[in-house]
């Protein structure tokens, strides 16, 4: 390697271990901020069972800027699948009450549909679901939910809540921390072979 690229080429790598560090940051404050809005449902969600009276497949459409002038810019689009459903949002049952103390059958199910839109919208909610959860589930069947005071209109199914698990972060994170020290021990090493 040509001498005078030596000191350009070890900045390049530590600038790249920087940017491994702030992917490991990045995995972390997204588990971090699956992992309170977990608790918080278990801490202080509420149950009810949820009907299922529509679903949709969603496209979301999110415009990147490349940062140059004129028209550099691009759209992207991922798929979303949507449940629409009547649930009971102020539901007496709460989280840490199911199932130990009111089994599933004795769950509140939101009353019929008056017709009358304003009584109506109380119920009404919906679940951003995975695309397996979307595929098993038709219109008129029940789910069991649940949600907080103030996120009562995206009810999240129990099974969801109950599955979560953060250790797919953790191979996310540790990969991106070795690289960033690899990235950095290369910098260091081309940065002391062109002093």
């Amino acid at each position: 390697m040509n001498a005078a690229a030596r000191p350009w080429m070890g900045i390049f790598f530590k600038c790249l271990s920087v940017l491994a560090l702030i992917f490991a940051f990045v995995f972390f404050m997204r588990m971090q901020e699956e992992q309170s809005a977990n608790d918080k449902l278990r801490m202080q969600g509420v149950v009810s069972r949820a009907l299922v009276v529509d679903k949709e497949k969603d496209q979301v459409l999110t415009t990147h800027s490349s940062g140059r002038r004129g028209n550099s810019s691009y759209t992207t689009s991922n798929d979303r699948w949507v449940l629409h459903v009547r649930h009971v949002p102020k539901s007496p049952v709460k989280y840490a009450d199911f199932p130990a103390r009111v089994k599933e059958a004795d769950l509140p199910v939101a009353p019929a549909q008056t017709g009358d839109p304003m009584k109506d919208m109380g119920h009404g909610g919906i679940i951003i679901a995975s695309e397996d959860l979307f595929d098993r589930t038709k219109v008129g069947d029940m789910i069991t939910v649940a949600n907080t005071p103030w996120d009562s209109e995206v009810p999240v199914p129990v099974a969801q809540i109950e599955a979560f698990n953060p250790s797919p972060f953790y191979p996310r994170m540790a990969i991106a921390m070795v690289l960033a020290v690899v990235f950095w021990l290369i910098g260091r090493r081309l940065g002391q072979a062109a002093a």
